[in-house]
């Protein structure tokens, strides 16, 4: 092997990225190094995604610390190769639309296995019938109409492999056994016939929507300043805090609730979440809650986590509403001025307070 080709070759960076629908797309860069925009790129305009809509989606990869998923910076270079093996990673929804209808219809599937793939991944609790009406459009959707021909017994699972799932403990409290899932789902794909692929998809994400915590981030393993365990429910709209009565949180379990506007200023340090709150328009008062991740060693990861998805989900509220975006903004660096001031003077006595203790 010539010493030109080695050169070559190691320039070739590999990726392996796992679709929405569970395909993998393989692409290969001719350069040293390559930011993680350059590859969403790609993914996007392999699968039809529309330049505006591209900012929904971004790629995740797993950490290989704390072994849970991490959102790649797409501004930073990807991280460098192990020998020969791909860097991989995962397509995924990054910020759920407000009203998944309004989106164009390409989006809208993608939309929907990302929910199907959240649902079978216990991120949501529902009844049955709804899990069996969300998988029943999507068999329409899917397959077309019922068939006694084509879909005979165990259609489902063998014609949908890894889409078809049906519920378990992971997503709801009620028994059901596979076989009168099935059932179930069938005699709905049966009720379908004559729906187009677009009117199921949106009959399905239309059941979607109304889900509890439908677009909703959620983060665990935090505790509020009275040590009650508590859940962040990150969407467009602001943040949700509920205290864990259950694995999954509902809204009476909401202990406060915060729309974007008056969310002043956020920061992580370690394994604390810091959040200065608007209290009073009128007199500009503002008030700082303090929440600590409780994962041991890798708190602090946690904790950045919560940070990246609420300016992920922070920014479309500033798109909508760019006067409110300028006033926070303003009074989020008059926030960090007056952090550094506080900071500084902290800084300052114990400097003092060590340097009398000298003498």
């Amino acid at each position: 092997m010539s010493l030109s080709f080695l050169r070559s070759s190691s320039s070739i960076i590999q990726c392996q990225v796992v679709l929405l629908d569970n395909s993998q797309f393989i692409t290969s860069f001719e350069q040293k190094t390559v930011k993680g925009n350059e590859l969403l790129d790609r993914v996007c305009d392999k699968i039809q995604v529309p330049l505006y809509y591209k900012q929904y989606f971004g790629l995740q990869y797993i950490d290989r610390e704390d072994g849970e998923l991490v959102w790649l910076n797409l501004e930073k270079e990807l991280p460098p190769q192990r020998k020969s093996k791909p860097l991989l990673f995962q397509f995924a929804v990054k910020v759920f639309p407000r009203d998944p209808l309004k989106v164009e219809e390409n989006l809208q599937w993608l939309i929907l296995l990302q929910v199907k793939a959240l649902i079978n991944r216990g991120k949501f609790s529902l009844p049955v019938s709804k899990h069996a009406m969300i998988d029943g459009f999507y068999v329409q959707a899917t397959l077309g109409d019922f068939s006694g021909k084509r879909h005979k017994p165990g259609y489902l699972e063998e014609l949908l492999g890894l889409f078809y799932f049906p519920p378990t403990g992971i997503n709801t409290d009620e028994n059901i056994s596979e076989e009168s899932y099935e059932v179930m789902v069938k005699d709905l794909h049966k009720s379908h016939r004559g729906m187009t692929r677009k009117e199921a998809v949106s009959a399905a994400l239309d059941v979607c929507k109304e889900l509890d915590n439908y677009g909703a981030c959620l983060h665990y393993g935090i505790s509020d300043h009275n040590g009650e365990e508590v859940v962040f429910c990150v969407t467009v709209d602001g943040m949700r805090i509920c205290h864990l009565k259950s694995k999954f949180p509902e809204v009476d379990e909401v202990c406060h609730s915060f729309q974007w506007r008056d969310i002043i200023s956020m920061f992580c340090d370690n394994a604390k979440f810091y959040m200065y709150v608007e209290e009073t328009k009128e007199e500009q008062k503002s008030t700082c809650h303090v929440f600590h991740f409780s994962k041991g060693l890798f708190a602090y990861k946690a904790a950045q986590r919560l940070m990246i998805d609420a300016e992920n989900h922070q920014k479309f509220f500033f798109e909508d509403n760019p006067e409110s975006a300028t006033l926070i903004r303003s009074r989020s660096l008059e926030m960090q001025s007056l952090n550094r001031i506080r900071n500084g003077s902290l800084l300052s006595a114990k400097l003092n307070l060590s340097f009398r203790k000298q003498k």
